[in-house]
């Protein structure tokens, strides 16, 4: 009898690791692709499975193709390995890097803040999504608090704000005004504030970062960004994967 149960036991887990989903993808899912003017370089962040064999071959912008950072400057240097940066129930987040010239960065200082970019996986057609701008001078400092980023925006002139947005992150997006939710547009007087919260700031990269773009009725916009330092939960990364 003993030997029968032992036997069903075997049995059933066997039955239910069969049935555990497994880890799979259709196509890499990128969760950060970021241009960063202080370091002159993209990052580009995606998750697959960790059996996946995959690496970034190149990454196009208005016509334009970048190619992985390399380990030197010799024609026949080595690409810089891929970063793993998070393994979790058969799924793995990983990061490429391009390194970019300074001609490269003033060409795209002129291309606005947010460009379409086709990013090329080995054995993937090309994934296009949105390639974040991050400009020098629009880095701000925001505070985390019980998993929550704040940062308080100063108006630097009398406006009225029409839209609060963002880029790049899985955070979803709060705000308030002398501690409630104000109406659109806000009105701002040249000093006043405006609290707003991300929730939750995820890292999903070696240095995410999102990108805050506040515009006004008169059509003008102020970005922006601000680190996301909050580690990522357990089995998280499967929920990011369509």
């Amino acid at each position: 009898m003993k030997i029968g149960i032992g036997i069903l036991v075997v049995v059933l887990g066997a039955s239910v690791y069969s049935l555990w989903p497994k880890a799979s993808v259709e196509i890499p899912v990128v969760v950060s692709a970021q241009l960063n003017e202080e370091n002159n370089t993209i990052s580009i962040s995606y998750i697959t499975t960790k059996k996946d064999e995959t690496y970034l071959m190149s990454a196009e912008v208005d016509g334009e193709i970048f190619y992985p950072a390399k380990n030197s400057d010799k024609e026949n240097a080595e690409s810089v390995p891929t970063k793993n940066l998070l393994s979790q129930q058969g799924y793995q987040l990983r990061e490429d890097v391009i390194k970019l010239t300074e001609n490269e960065i003033d060409h795209f200082d002129q291309m606005g803040h947010t460009l379409l970019v086709a990013i090329s996986y080995k054995d993937y057609a090309p994934i296009e999504t949105i390639l974040i701008v991050l400009k020098e001078n629009e880095a701000a400092q925001g505070v985390i608090k019980e998993d929550v980023l704040n940062y308080t925006f100063i108006a630097p002139e009398p406006m009225s704000i029409t839209t609060i947005g963002h880029y790049d992150s899985v955070a979803t997006l709060g705000y308030l005004q002398n501690d409630k939710e104000p109406k659109f547009p806000i009105q701002l007087e040249q000093g006043e504030t405006i609290d707003i919260q991300f929730s939750p700031p995820y890292n999903l990269a070696s240095n995410d970062e999102l990108l805050l773009e506040i515009e006004t009725v008169d059509g003008k916009y102020y970005r922006r960004h601000l680190k996301t330092t909050l580690n990522v939960p357990e089995n998280y990364l499967k929920q990011l994967v369509p």
